[in-house]
């Protein structure tokens, strides 16, 4: 049977709003929410600031409230953390928010851990997925897999492509990859987490080499190539 563990943040975060609700829809055991503190990160400027709004409505202290989930404010490396992924019992991870997981973190789940990444990997790895899509001139995806101890890299799960409207924007782009994101998570609940089957893969990322955060002259290269990577893609 699996045990869930869900790694997010403790803070008010969309994709874990999303995940939470997906898996109590499925009945699925969410033995517990290790929740990462907020921490300063020195990463470049975002250039492109557009998005769908689409705020979160509860913090997810709240939401694990509701549903009866145990949360626990921990960083997701620590020790701490390794004895609750033991106490609880639990199995199998899933992110809903984290930075890179160490290996001893991924190795106590026997079941693995599964991560939701817009883009193909190994090509799009990295936090500026769909730019790099747009730099690399490839289809956008969402990649399931189960996390190894290198980033974005892993057994695949399945991939999903991101259909291309030729009207859309980037920040359209990047909100049909949460919803997407969302889809794929209730399909791996569905087919497979409610009935307690196993999780198959469909190969292995190999030789990866992840694509660092962009700077700010690479997402202005990758902006300018916007249009005529969507005329290429999309319909």
């Amino acid at each position: 049977m699996y045990k869930v563990v869900v790694f997010g943040y403790d803070f008010p975060h969309k994709k874990s709003e999303d995940f939470l609700h997906i898996l109590k829809k499925y009945g699925i055991e969410v033995v517990g929410y290790l929740a990462a503190p907020s921490v300063k990160l020195h990463l470049p400027n975002k250039i492109y600031k557009r998005s769908i709004s689409n705020p979160p409505i509860f913090h997810p202290k709240e939401l694990c409230d509701l549903y009866d989930i145990p949360y626990f404010v921990v960083t997701h490396n620590s020790n701490e953390s390794l004895t609750l992924i033991e106490k609880l019992n639990a199995n199998l991870g899933i992110i809903s928010g984290a930075r890179i997981l160490k290996e001893n973190i991924i190795n106590s789940f026997s079941h693995g851990i599964i991560n939701l990444h817009p883009g193909k990997i190994p090509e799009s790895s990295g936090l500026d997925s769909l730019y790099w899509s747009i730099q690399k001139r490839i289809p956008l995806y969402i990649t399931t897999h189960f996390i190894d101890k290198r980033i974005d890299a892993g057994a695949i799960i399945k991939e999903k492509l991101v259909e291309i409207n030729l009207n859309d924007r980037i920040e359209d782009i990047k909100y049909k990859c949460n919803l997407i994101e969302n889809e794929e998570l209730t399909f791996i609940c569905d087919k497979y987490l409610k009935d307690n089957m196993i999780i198959p893969k469909i190969g292995l990322i190999e030789n990866v080499t992840s694509n660092p955060p962009m700077n700010e002259d690479e997402q202005n290269k990758a902006i300018s190539l916007f249009e005529s990577w969507k005329n290429r893609f999309g319909k």
